[in-house]
């Protein structure tokens, strides 16, 4: 019988299984940790392209008051053109009238932003933060802004 045992190649059972826990363990800790990273690179994703948003409406409206307009005009597909931006699925925005001395009369007080690509339905919101003319972006499940809704074709 000792024959035998000589020549058997190969790794035994008890060896196997503890290698697929080894495995297993290194999968529950892992997995969580890197879907956090792909959640947060999204969320970054579409901060950064409201941003992009908000920079394209800043100059639609500026545009809109240089031809003379008395209330910003602008349609989402002109958004979504200047900004590069094509999953725009909304876009509410409240207007700042400031006074005559800047070079356009429309500024941007607070929007927000959906994507249609962002299964969960979440607003990227621009509003003040704090005191003086500090803003922020924030997620939010439904928009806080009240204001104009940009109309999807004029």
């Amino acid at each position: 019988m000792k024959k035998l045992r000589k020549n058997d190649k190969g790794f035994t059972l008890v060896e196997l299984i503890v290698v697929l826990v080894i495995l297993a363990l290194l999968a529950a800790i892992l997995v969580p940790a890197l879907l956090g990273y792909i959640d947060k690179a999204k969320k970054e994703k579409n901060y950064q392209a409201a941003q992009e948003v908000h920079t394209a409406v800043q100059a639609l409206a500026t545009e809109s008051y240089g031809k003379g307009n008395t209330t910003p005009t602008m349609k989402l597909a002109d958004i979504k053109d200047l900004a590069g931006i094509d999953d725009l699925a909304e876009v509410i925005v409240k207007w700042k009238n400031t006074d005559d001395n800047v070079k356009t009369k429309f500024q941007v007080d607070e929007m927000s932003v959906k994507f249609t690509s962002d299964s969960s339905n979440v607003y990227y919101t621009y509003k003040k933060s704090g005191t003086g003319n500090k803003y922020s972006w924030q997620s939010e499940t439904e928009s806080s802004v009240k204001g104009d809704t940009i109309p999807a074709s004029k």
